[in-house]
């Protein structure tokens, strides 16, 4: 499976390989610490999954996702949103983008292990 990180948080990137892993399916990773990064990857790539950060650097989680659904290339491409934010107004905003799943990232070590068992659904 071939999955794109969009996080700039190096320790949340490391817990993300860690579930992975964990989950036992084969994956692919790529990383990329900023919104523009991820908008110029999937110009030029069409992943099996984006694990989408909400916040950030230099484009939105927010201006990601509308790029994303607004490609015929990538429209179909499913979303896991990886966020702090537990904000009603979060979910709202992208509750019509299509997201698989909206993750809040725990501050629990095992909580976060659970990511990877969202993953390795979308693999069955």
């Amino acid at each position: 499976m071939q999955i794109l990180l969009a996080e700039d948080n190096d320790a949340d990137v490391y817990l993300v390989r860690e579930a992975l892993t964990a989950c036992g399916i084969p994956f692919e990773l790529s990383v990329v610490d900023d919104g523009a990064k991820a908008i110029e990857f999937l110009a030029s790539a069409v992943p099996d999954l984006l694990l989408l950060d909400l916040n950030l650097p230099r484009r939105s989680g927010l201006e990601i996702l509308d790029f994303l659904r607004a490609s015929l290339r990538c429209a179909a491409i499913p979303v896991i949103l990886l966020t702090s934010s537990d904000s009603p107004q979060d979910r709202a905003r992208v509750a019509d983008l299509s997201v698989v799943h909206y993750f809040r990232k725990p501050s629990d070590f095992d909580e976060f292990m659970r990511l990877g068992d969202l993953v390795a659904g979308l693999c069955r």
